[in-house]
């Protein structure tokens, strides 16, 4: 066997490795979609049939429910303004360790870095306690302070990297024909990283918007979010799987909505710096 066979064989299986893969992750996806347009008896027949009279009923049932739409405006309240205020405080923090020197920069940053390692299970026993204490307890002001305090990292170590990316002789630039620090970041910096910005928001929202377990802990039925309302789908009568793909199709809805809307700014985002 040649050498050029070999590589044709290694490149089949690869392939075949890929698409094999893509069809794993991208099958729950496809099910989820499917069984939310199909009735009850269609989402429970096995083997599963994929051609099939679509209808909406699922999603009618899941509209007409007050207590999700109600969830749904209480996930859309928490993440919004977790992901104004991370980016409210995280642009100065980043641009501060970007261009000055700050004494222990290193430390500092592996000190950020250090409140996104801890996971969500050992924390949310202690923020519990402690929102009893004070109030805090099942309220938007606590939930957007604990997931400020999960995302501010992450922003920081997005927007240092993006910031350190633009030349600082284009601000230097600016200074020197007048413009003050701030007028130099806003007009000359800002527009040329508001690709990083994009992709540090978009990835911000979609963290609050999709996370479980601390709001199934600090949230009450007032103030429940999304991935915690889905589960209410689930009664004495057994679990109501098209409802809950329907949910699940709603929940996906903004997060993949506002991913395609603003694609080129997350993918500029994402790979600005990769090459000098």
């Amino acid at each position: 066997m040649g050498l050029k066979n070999k590589n044709r064989i290694t490149t089949l299986l690869c392939n075949v490795f890929i698409w094999g893969c893509a069809f794993l992750c991208a099958y729950p996806i496809f099910w989820m979609i499917t069984t939310a347009f199909k009735d009850r008896i269609d989402a429970f027949t096995v083997p599963p049939t994929y051609i099939f009279s679509p209808h909406l009923d699922n999603f009618r049932a899941v509209l007409s429910s007050g207590n999700f739409m109600s969830a749904y405006k209480n996930s859309l309240i928490i993440s919004v303004s977790t992901c104004l205020l991370a980016l409210l405080l995280g642009i100065p923090m980043a641009y501060a360790l970007a261009r000055y020197k700050v004494r222990n920069k290193q430390g500092i940053m592996m000190w950020l870095l250090s409140t996104k390692m801890a996971p969500a299970i050992l924390i949310a026993v202690p923020y519990y306690m402690i929102y009893q204490k004070i109030g805090l307890m099942g309220t938007y002001i606590g939930m957007i302070i604990v997931y400020l305090i999960f995302n501010l990292a992450f922003t920081v170590w997005m927007l240092k990297g993006f910031i350190e990316s633009v030349p600082v002789e284009l601000s230097e630039a600016a200074r020197v024909d007048g413009a003050a620090r701030l007028t130099a970041f806003f007009r000359v910096e800002a527009p040329l990283m508001k690709g990083g910005i994009a992709a540090t928001a978009i990835l911000c929202f979609i963290t609050v918007w999709n996370e479980f377990l601390l709001a199934l802990v600090l949230t009450s039925f007032r103030t429940q979010t999304t991935p915690v309302a889905i589960q209410n789908f689930i009664s004495f009568e057994g679990i109501r799987w098209g409802e809950i793909a329907a949910a699940g199709v709603l929940v996906a809805a903004p997060a993949v909505i506002l991913g395609i809307a603003v694609r080129k700014y997350l993918i500029t985002g994402l790979t600005m710096g990769a090459v000098k």
